[in-house]
């Protein structure tokens, strides 16, 4: 290895006025081989053609190859950065030190997102439906991230910040009982600590490249959270949107409380219910509610009646049924628990913005369909 990168080229530079060239610079670089040596070229003072241009040529970071940069991330995607580091050591005999995984993560992470914006289309021919759904979830934070920030606990603080995540996949046919299934290798994850009003254009440009314009059917899925729906109205409006039917049965079964104070009938009203909004019938169950009430709903029960009522365009779950379709957010929420908790939450876990988010934009590529080897084709040259 060292020997063939001995007999490669310098680039071709001119040197600007001024600069001074010191010829055969020697330096470790770490390869999927192991450390190797490469003598190169030093250009003193840097400036636009200066440094060392061989090791921009050969796509080095951080003094690694593209290979073991590719390498590396993978490992740093899956795992913790000192399981990473062992991992590393274990399977491949590279000593790798975490904080250098950390660095190398880093350095990558602010060219990770337009590639990512870019994955094209699994499916080559246009998929009957295309669905989009959007969820988000809270990642533990270093303090100087936090400030100025209001937290839900009872002493007001914030100790997470929100990443947005968006779930793109298609699906064509259903089960023998009508059950729509999934399209194998079809799913696509996008995620960002931006505000809605950011991640809303990004989750659109997203899935216009992954292949929702040719679809016959774009289905937005989502449960109450305001900016969801918000997102869905600006950049999705054409879609047809479906409240998450288990969201919207959890508010079923709040009414049932709120309506009855014995448990037992609450639970057995609550049970109607859900089935009563499955085959669409709303109008009964907010007619049986009000009829339970006597006289006027309590104002929690009100409160329900009132999120049932706003979301009852996305609630004609009979319709959606008969025409094969998802009613469920489910696939966004594992994406929520998988893509981000599995990584990003685990016990004794603070990030800043920027390091969580270069980890997120990784484990968006791997765990998309044909995302990894888009995302690397893009980024770097192939090299060991």
């Amino acid at each position: 290895m060292e020997s063939l990168l001995a007999q490669l080229p310098a680039p071709e530079t001119t040197p600007q006025p001024g600069q001074r060239i010191y010829r055969q610079r020697a330096c470790q670089v770490l390869s999927i081989f192991g450390p190797v040596t490469l003598r190169r070229d030093y250009h003193h003072p840097p400036g636009p053609e200066g440094g060392f241009p061989l090791d921009a040529a050969l796509g080095l970071r951080d003094g690694c190859t593209p290979a073991a940069v590719r390498m590396f991330s993978r490992t740093a995607a899956q795992l913790p950065y000192l399981e990473s580091s062992q991992q590393l050591q274990e399977l491949a005999g590279l000593s790798v030190e975490p904080s250098r995984l950390q660095r190398l993560v880093g350095a990558v992470g602010p060219s990770l997102q337009e590639p990512l914006l870019k994955l094209p289309a699994p499916a080559a021919s246009p998929p009957p439906q295309f669905y989009v759904s959007l969820d988000g979830t809270g990642v533990p934070m270093v303090r100087p991230e936090l400030e100025g920030r209001a937290g839900r606990g009872p002493d007001g603080e914030a100790r997470t910040r929100e990443v947005k995540l968006a779930a793109f996949f298609t699906q064509t046919v259903t089960d023998p009982e009508g059950h729509p299934l999934r399209d194998p290798d079809s799913t696509t994850y996008l995620a960002s600590f931006v505000c809605s009003d950011e991640f809303g254009p990004l989750a659109r440009r997203a899935a216009l490249q992954r292949g929702m314009a040719p679809a016959r059917q774009v289905i937005y899925l989502g449960d109450g959270a305001a900016w969801v729906w918000e997102i869905a109205r600006t950049c999705f409006a054409s879609a047809t949107q479906i409240l998450d039917y288990y969201h919207a049965s959890q508010h079923v079964m709040a009414l049932a409380k709120a309506v009855y104070s014995e448990a037992g009938s609450a639970q057995n009203w609550g049970v109607r219910w859900k089935a009563l909004i499955y085959d669409s019938a709303l109008d009964t169950v907010l007619a049986e509610a009000r009829q339970a009430s006597g006289a006027a709903l309590s104002a929690e029960a009100q409160r329900e009646v009132d999120y049932l009522e706003n979301n009852r365009a996305r609630m004609d779950y009979l319709r959606y049924r008969a025409n094969g379709w998802f009613i469920g957010s489910g696939v966004v929420e594992a994406g929520c628990k998988h893509v981000i908790g599995q990584r990003l939450k685990q016990s004794g876990m603070f990030w800043t913005e920027a390091g969580a988010t270069a980890v997120l934009h990784l484990r968006c590529a791997l765990l998309s369909a044909g995302g990894w080897s888009h995302l690397w084709s893009q980024l770097l040259p192939r090299a060991a």
